[in-house]
């Protein structure tokens, strides 16, 4: 199972964006079943946030946002954290104390991921989660290759 990271979802709709074709190829491919992949709210929510605000050249009317996230809900399971992601997200900053400001955030992923036994993420921003145990990070692109699928976007397979 692969959490779908922000990011990789920001780029598959940003035609704009240099990531938008292996983006928009691997999110087509986790959508046929492909790659097993889920996402959280918190995704979804940093999603609808950066869509809409002043951080992508074009930003979407609130109404098209809101849009796509109804669309990638109905696409894939949207996982709540479990009652134990709390402790762990504690178990985490215990462990890494230099985690600070809008670090915390990738921390509390980490920790639903934990909590869920969601082993992988999907995101152009590795580096990030490096630090945890037991959770490979990988860009699209990489996950293609790990998988042999065919279908990425250097075999024509955009969607």
């Amino acid at each position: 199972m692969i959490l779908i990271d922000t990011n990789v979802l920001v780029y598959a709709v940003n035609t704009a964006a240099p990531q938008h074709k292996e983006s928009r190829s691997f999110v087509e491919a986790a959508r046929r079943g492909d790659f097993p992949a889920v996402l959280v709210p918190q995704v979804l929510l940093e999603f609808y946030a950066v869509v809409t605000g002043n951080r992508v050249e074009h930003p979407l009317a609130p109404e098209t946002a809101l849009e796509e996230v109804k669309i990638l809900r109905s696409v894939f399971p949207v996982l709540e954290a479990s009652s134990d992601a709390l402790e762990r997200l504690n178990e985490i900053l215990s462990r890494h104390p230099g985690i600070r400001g809008g670090n915390v955030f990738d921390a509390w992923l980490a920790a639903q991921m934990k909590s869920l036994g969601i082993p992988a993420i999907c995101t152009y921003n590795t580096a990030d989660f490096g630090r945890y145990d037991d959770i490979t990070a990988a860009a699209p692109g990489e996950i293609f290759v790990a998988t042999g699928e065919s279908n990425g976007p250097e075999t024509g397979g955009d969607a």
